[in-house]
């Protein structure tokens, strides 16, 4: 089974958890697989999980993904960051331990970028419109003053208060480059906690995957071809149990005047952004960072790419305009390009 990533929008709807029956070999006995569909965090989320806890993980993981977004999704009035943007010049917001944590964690990786990643991107997004019905190319000058306030140095974070201010009316925080990581690191947490003998997570353009497949192989994750539909790949990459978070422009975009603007916006231009590369691919340990690393690197482009291929806690595969593969070198033996692709291997 491959579990090709796919970006994906909509609100919560449903969780579906099943029963299916596998067979390992004929001497075995049947496998019970646990499956749950969820749309929820603004993506289609599907899990596949076996073992003795496999229904009570399904269902923690979904319960877990419901409340991530109530606390973190600034589309949601009640949630905890909808209410720190609401004070913006007003007064700080009281938060949780987690909510600072992540904020923090945001906000060091921001100064990491020196400024290719912004959590205070939410003015320019909304400028721009791309996940609305009525997306459009602002002006040049409204550009200009929404990049004004897109700065993550306003940020002021008190840990001793437990308070989070926005100083300035206007500044507005999105966390949607980090949360879908947190939430897939949590995620692995209780799988692993759980003592599930397998799973696979897919949470819009995050997978995590946990031991081997029900029928003992390896997990085979197909990496989506930023150029065809959402059922077409490039290339196949075997699970490891890092978890692996996708960026690319393919799937979230509008056209005007012949033109396609995505979604990922440039925080030092407030243009979508234009590197070299149709998506970027990161696997490592740590969730929020893979989710960050695939956005920064994707803006940043394919000579920052090629600088970061082959660091010591995380592993890269990112496509070009012109359809050239750069791949870590440590996934020489666990990635390969499907044939007649029509990409080819960077040298």
């Amino acid at each position: 089974m491959l579990a090709v990533v796919v970006l994906a929008a909509g609100v919560l709807v449903w969780l579906n958890v099943q029963k299916q029956s596998g067979q390992d070999d004929v001497s075995s006995a049947p496998q019970v697989v646990y499956t749950g569909e969820d749309f929820v965090m603004d993506t289609y989320v599907t899990q596949r999980v076996s073992g003795e806890n496999g229904e009570k993980a399904v269902e923690e993981v979904s319960a877990m993904l419901m409340e991530t977004e109530q606390t973190f999704s600034r589309f949601r009035s009640d949630s905890v960051i909808s209410k720190v943007n609401a004070q913006a010049g007003i007064a700080p917001v009281e938060v949780s331990e987690e909510v600072m944590g992540v904020l923090k964690e945001g906000l060091s990786y921001s100064s990491q970028s020196e400024g290719l990643f912004q959590i205070t991107i939410a003015p320019l997004a909304d400028l721009w419109g791309i996940m609305t019905d009525s997306p459009k190319v602002p002006e040049a000058d409204e550009i200009s003053n929404a990049l004004t306030y897109v700065d993550d140095s306003q940020v002021a974070l008190d840990e001793e208060a437990g308070t989070v201010f926005l100083p300035r009316p206007g500044i507005s925080l999105d966390l949607g480059a980090l949360v879908k990581g947190y939430a897939a690191e949590k995620a692995r947490e209780i799988y692993e906690e759980n003592q599930v003998d397998s799973a696979l997570l897919s949470l819009g353009g995050m997978i995590v995957t946990v031991g081997q497949k029900p029928e003992g192989e390896p997990y085979q994750i197909g990496l989506r071809d930023p150029e065809g539909g959402a059922s077409d790949y490039f290339g196949v990459l075997s699970g490891d149990g890092r978890i692996i978070s996708t960026s690319g422009g393919y799937e979230r975009y509008f056209e005007q005047d012949g033109k396609r603007y995505h979604h990922i916006l440039a925080p030092r231009t407030g243009y979508p952004a234009e590197s070299g590369l149709t998506s970027v691919t990161v696997l490592c340990d740590d969730g929020m960072k893979a989710d960050f690393l695939s956005t920064a690197l994707y803006i940043a482009g394919t000579e920052a790419v090629k600088s970061h291929l082959n660091e010591a806690d995380y592993s890269v595969i990112a496509v070009t305009d012109d359809r050239q593969v750069l791949v870590s070198d440590d996934l020489a033996e666990s990635f390969a390009l499907t044939e007649d692709s029509g990409y080819t291997l960077a040298e």
